[in-house]
């Protein structure tokens, strides 16, 4: 059994998390699914109206009897949906992509575990002194909004300088292979969003999903423009930068920065209209750089099996890496 240190900490059966996502990437049954397989569901709150935040953190309850996750955003924080989620109680709370400064203190006042994504050094000494019961260390190859430096080289740093608070691999990780990695770092758990997209049960268009599936790592970049176009929440908190599939769009747009910023308003508006009318791959995929390794749309359950069995298979072998 695929078990660590993280599992006693959230309440799970194996040490694997369902990425807080946003927008249309997020939903109850979403997080059920993987909840219901023993990982850690999340529901995410990042570009999501209140109404359908509120009804995730209602739903969820219904589907799974097992542990999930909210998560919150600081720079962009809805007060009234964080009260909403104080009140539902949830095992855990998470934040990412900014200092969540007091909100930690509110979230084990009413009982939940906090979770706090990071992606340098100093974030995530600064979480630690916030009192986060966990630490995920997302290394710039996440599809999210992330940083620059690589998981690699940041999640043993991040463990040095936090133990011995517990810390999640995400970011680069697609297959058993990069669990096991994960864990000669130092990590106890690892943090998946793009291997989850392409899921039965991501609630996001086939199209997305077949993108995902067909990319090659090095079809999935920064985007920076992005920021220019919507500023929050990638130029306030941790400074970050989103990473999605090269689209018509942000070819466009990314080599003309100063007009996108002037036409802000209107750009983040076609891109959501463009979404509803089912276009989005002309704009904007989320992805990450593990869509190169992913092959396969498969059940929320089926690839969490899958991660487990091949990580056991990979950690089995151990003592017979090194010749003697």
């Amino acid at each position: 059994m695929l078990r660590t240190a993280l599992c006693d900490v959230l309440g799970i059966d194996v040490p694997i998390i369902l990425a807080a996502m946003g927008g249309t990437a997020s939903s109850a049954e979403f997080a059920a699914a993987a909840s219901n397989e023993g990982a850690l569901g999340s529901i995410g709150s990042l570009f999501r109206t209140s109404a359908a935040i509120k009804r995730d953190i209602d739903v969820v309850k219904e589907l799974t009897n097992r542990n999930f996750a909210v998560n919150h955003i600081p720079p962009t924080l809805d007060a009234d949906v964080f009260r909403h989620t104080l009140a539902a109680r949830p095992a855990v709370i998470s934040f990412a992509l900014g200092d969540p400064g007091d909100l930690v203190r509110q979230a084990h006042d009413v009982g939940s575990k906090v979770m706090v994504q990071v992606t340098t050094v100093a974030q995530a000494i600064e979480a630690a002194e916030r009192g986060a019961d966990v630490i995920i260390a997302q290394g710039g190859e996440a599809g999210g909004y992330g940083g620059i430096v690589s998981t690699m080289t940041l999640v043993p740093q991040i463990v040095d300088v936090v133990s011995p608070v517990p810390v999640v691999a995400a970011g680069g990780i697609f297959d058993g292979r990069g669990i096991a990695a994960a864990f000669m770092l130092g990590a106890v758990g690892v943090n998946l969003g793009t291997r989850f997209l392409a899921s039965k049960e991501a609630p996001i268009e086939n199209a997305w999903k077949a993108a995902i599936a067909s990319a090659q790592s090095e079809d999935a970049v920064k985007v920076e423009v992005l920021n220019d176009i919507q500023p929050l929440p990638g130029t306030a908190g941790y400074g970050t930068v989103l990473r999605s599939l090269r689209t018509p769009f942000m070819d466009e747009w990314g080599a003309k920065r100063a007009e996108a910023r002037r036409e802000g308003e209107r750009l983040w508006t076609e891109i959501q209209a463009r979404a509803r009318l089912g276009r989005r791959h002309e704009t904007l995929l989320t992805a990450g750089q593990t869509s190169g390794g992913i092959k396969e749309i498969l059940p929320v359950a089926e690839i969490i099996r899958q991660l487990t069995a091949e990580a056991e298979t990979v950690l089995s072998r151990g003592p017979n890496f090194v010749s003697r």
